[in-house]
């Protein structure tokens, strides 16, 4: 007698289940940025974070592991968003598709004021604490790295020629928040003058302090003329 067909087993999809967590992770980090931004580092904890999310202790250590962890992740999620991080940004710009460099240059720019801008709250609560936590300045270490790594690629795709010197150290230097928002809290830049800045800047930066047909000139897509405003003294 033949026996009966075992049942069929259907797979398992956790696929939804995976969703629903990557939906709770974006929710936590976007509240931690908001909580951080407003407490700043030593107001701001797991259980506060928690509560404010709506979700467990549990789940918010399990998700992220430590206050540095969390920090890091509303960190990235207030400047880059879904983007992922700083390198997987500026590699979404695809730039080595782009084969003009001035245009290369826009974008970038473009780019980099997304980011600091709403960065920006956030950036003076990460000096704080990763004065006070030793993993949270490890993760700092490691973001300098990623930043110092991006700097070299964007050299190597706006020079028009051999780069200068130190073209890396200068770009790695302009393009850090805490530029923007020394300009943009100390002398008043609006974001659409510091993108006209940055452009000229990047420009001279990597190609020397010389004068070309495009040298410095303002971007007609994102920052256009800039007023004359005040000069920078020493800070």
């Amino acid at each position: 007698m033949e026996q009966d067909a075992a049942p069929e087993r259907r797979s398992y999809d956790a696929s939804g289940r995976r969703a629903a967590a990557e939906r709770r992770r974006i929710h936590v980090a976007e509240v931690a940025a908001r909580l951080f931004a407003e407490r700043g580092w030593s107001g701001t904890t797991l259980a506060l974070v928690a509560a404010e999310s709506e979700v467990s202790v549990e789940l918010v250590t399990k998700t992220f592991g430590t206050k540095a962890g969390v920090f890091m992740a509303a960190f990235r999620s207030a400047g880059f968003g879904r983007r992922g991080g700083l390198l997987e940004a500026f590699a979404a710009l695809r730039l080595e598709d782009e084969p003009d460099v001035e245009v290369r240059l826009d974008r970038f720019v473009e780019l980099a004021c997304s980011i600091v801008v709403p960065m920006g709250p956030l950036v003076w609560v990460l000096g704080t604490g990763a004065e006070q936590d030793p993993a949270l300045r490890d993760l700092v270490r490691g973001a300098h790295l990623a930043h110092a790594a991006m700097c070299e690629d964007l050299v190597r795709l706006l020079a028009r020629g051999e780069p200068a010197p130190d073209a890396v150290d200068e770009v790695y230097l302009l393009t850090r928040a805490e530029t923007y928002l020394t300009l943009a809290q100390h002398r008043g830049w609006t974001v659409e003058r510091y993108a006209a800045w940055l452009r000229r800047s990047l420009r001279t930066a990597v190609d020397g302090a010389t004068d070309g047909p495009t040298g410095g000139r303002p971007s007609s897509s994102i920052g256009g003329s800039v007023p004359p405003g005040p000069e920078l003294g020493t800070i």
